[in-house]
């Protein structure tokens, strides 16, 4: 039987093929150039004329110094605002996404794994945590995207929980758990995001409840205290917000 991965993913490979070469595009590329020495990305754009350049700048081990790794921060960063970037974030990972999304391909409902995987792609890349989580950039997305696709709504019927989005971030709590104080802030993230709260708010909430203390996910995430408490408390008062209304 043949598969439907390979219609799904020549759609978007057709879809890259205009996009890489087309000139309003590579114009908008260059217009994210920061004028700063230091900006890896500011290399790659000062001569571009095809979007791949891109794709090849942030491969594994294509700057010895760690900068496509860098590059690719930095696109994930221009994601928030500009399409463009975050749509060739998706065509880099899409190769790690198609593979590790074709374990889980059920071909009894016939539903293509990689449209499933791929929008959950888009979210994480779109609310990637560019602050905390700067290190192995790719595989992080990739992993993110396919826990929220997959692995979170397979959790939930395990545990009997309803089935909703998998855009939606659940905390992983023992059926044990029942009735504690961690269900319930599980079912309050669980609002805030479905509410429209940026994962990289709801992920430090998430992150605070696992860690022992302020000073170990300040350690875990490179950062001062007081960046995490000022995170804390920007990421507490959008989770009011979002409930209340």
């Amino acid at each position: 039987m043949q598969t439907t991965t390979p219609g799904f993913a020549h759609r978007l490979d057709a879809e890259w093929a205009r996009l890489r070469t087309s000139r309003r595009c590579v114009q908008r590329a260059r217009a994210w150039r920061s004028g700063d020495p230091d900006d890896p990305l500011d290399a790659v754009l000062a001569s571009i004329d095809d979007l791949d350049d891109l794709i090849r700048a942030t491969q594994r081990g294509a700057g010895a110094d760690g900068s496509d790794n860098a590059i690719l921060l930095r696109l994930v960063e221009l994601a928030s605002a500009d399409e463009l970037a975050g749509r060739i974030v998706i065509q880099r990972i899409l190769p790690g996404l198609i593979s590790r999304a074709a374990r889980y391909r059920d071909f009894r409902d016939h539903i293509d794994p990689v449209e499933i995987v791929v929008p959950a792609a888009w979210f994480a890349v779109r609310t990637h945590d560019t602050i905390g989580r700067r290190n192995h950039v790719a595989a992080t997305l990739i992993s993110d995207a396919v826990y929220d696709a997959f692995r979170r709504p397979l959790r939930r019927r395990a545990s009997t929980e309803v089935v909703t989005s998998p855009h939606r971030l659940g905390l992983r709590v023992p059926e044990t758990a029942v009735g504690t104080p961690l269900v319930e802030l599980a079912e309050v993230i669980r609002d805030a995001s479905a509410a429209g709260v940026a994962r990289v708010d709801t992920d430090l909430l998430c992150h605070l409840a696992r860690a022992e203390s302020v000073g170990a996910v300040a350690s875990e995430r490179g950062v001062t205290d007081r960046t995490i408490r000022n995170h804390r408390r920007r990421a507490v008062a959008n989770v009011r917000a979002a409930i209340a209304a």
